[in-house]
């Protein structure tokens, strides 16, 4: 089988990992196109593959002999940004095309200039991230995100190096905790945590914003624990990275985000420190205090990752559901996912609003 990506940004590079781990663990063949090389990636962030800008005889080649079109968020069947590629031609002429969803709606809506109606009505068979957009796209497919788990710079450090830093950050956004619902890991009040717990207990902590990935893996790596998102309550590469490494990750996983990871991973255990922002402080405290204990926390957090999160494990995710297209011409949500009974959907999506509301109204925000 045949599978084209389409991208017009990088995702965190999820779509470069994605065709990766299917050409390196499975039968089939993939490619991706990216647009052209985004600004960040200049810096290194991130691979290509195809680029568009670049060599569009090459997109349009791959294009016409995929069994699979795979567009990837700001992209539908009516996107002409990869022209003369047509992606309804193309399923018109027997290409079986998908939609994957990494971000909210309101975000892609904004980003492809388009009403929101268009966006949620999208009949297109759906994938969507099984973090944060999990909830907000009822009707598609859940997958996982995923690491390479077994590249160099995704393992520990080996043994006998010296680590550099106690406590490590690396926002993508610099919006505080309750400015923006998902768009943030509360970098003003993480970075200002961190700088408490420096003058409280010296220990010594290193935050790095748009800087190139293998720079931020490399800090990490020489990190002894891993601040990431504690505020919305969804996981993101940036912990699973930490875990990867070797790290103990500090991260807030809600209810809904524990249920997914639970269906993804196929164990209700889970490898990060589960904490909120208002509560870090004592738990950050504890395992500064504790080296050891905290370096087996991060052994233990890998060991559950390699065996439960695998990236040649997740990627089956992706061939069953392109199997099931294949089969069926459309995608179905997994039954211990679906959010059509009342309670389902009240404690998936509503209940995780309130309480996030909730805290914000605590903390001085909000009304």
């Amino acid at each position: 089988m045949r599978i084209v990506h389409f991208s017009t940004n990088s995702l965190a590079g999820m779509p470069l990992r994605l065709v990766q781990g299917i050409n390196a663990h499975t039968p089939h063949q993939a490619r991706l196109v990216d647009l052209e090389r985004y600004s960040l990636e200049q810096l290194g962030w991130y691979e290509h593959d195809i680029v568009f800008s670049e060599t569009p005889q090459a997109a349009l080649e791959a294009a016409q002999q995929a069994d699979i079109i795979h567009l990837h968020n700001y992209l539908d069947l009516d996107s002409t940004t990869f022209a003369p590629i047509d992606f309804r031609t193309l399923q018109r002429n027997g290409a079986l095309v998908l939609r994957q969803f990494h971000s909210t709606p309101e975000t892609v809506a904004l980003r492809m200039n388009v009403p929101l109606e268009r966006v949620t009505s999208c009949t297109l068979p759906a994938l969507v991230i099984s973090h944060y957009p999990e909830r907000l796209y009822p009707r598609a497919r859940v997958v996982p995100n995923f690491v390479p788990q077994d590249d160099p710079a995704y393992q520990p450090p080996k043994p006998g190096i010296a680590l550099e830093t106690d406590l490590f950050f690396s926002p993508t956004k610099l919006t505080g905790a309750w400015e923006n619902r998902w768009n943030t890991k509360a970098d003003p009040e993480v970075s200002a945590l961190m700088d408490r717990l420096a003058r409280e207990t010296g220990c010594t902590w290193l935050r790095l914003h748009g800087r190139p990935l293998a720079e931020i893996l490399r800090a990490r790596a020489s990190s002894r624990i891993v601040l990431d998102d504690m505020s919305n309550g969804s996981m993101h590469l940036s912990g699973l990275e930490g875990v990867s490494q070797g790290k103990p990750v500090c991260a807030y996983l809600d209810g809904r985000q524990l249920r997914v990871l639970a269906e993804m991973a196929g164990t209700s255990s889970h490898p990060y420190c589960n904490v909120r922002l208002e509560e870090a402080h004592p738990v950050l405290r504890r395992l500064l205090a504790a080296p050891d204990e905290t370096r087996d926390m991060g052994r233990e957090a890998r060991e559950w990752l390699v065996r439960q999160y695998a990236d040649h494990l997740l990627i089956e995710r992706y061939v069953e559901a392109y199997a099931q297209l294949e089969a069926t011409g459309g995608l179905e949500r997994q039954p211990a996912l679906r959010l059509d009974r009342a309670l389902d959907r009240f404690q998936a999506v509503e209940l995780p609003e309130l309480l996030w509301n909730a805290r914000a109204k605590t903390q001085g925000h909000g009304s």
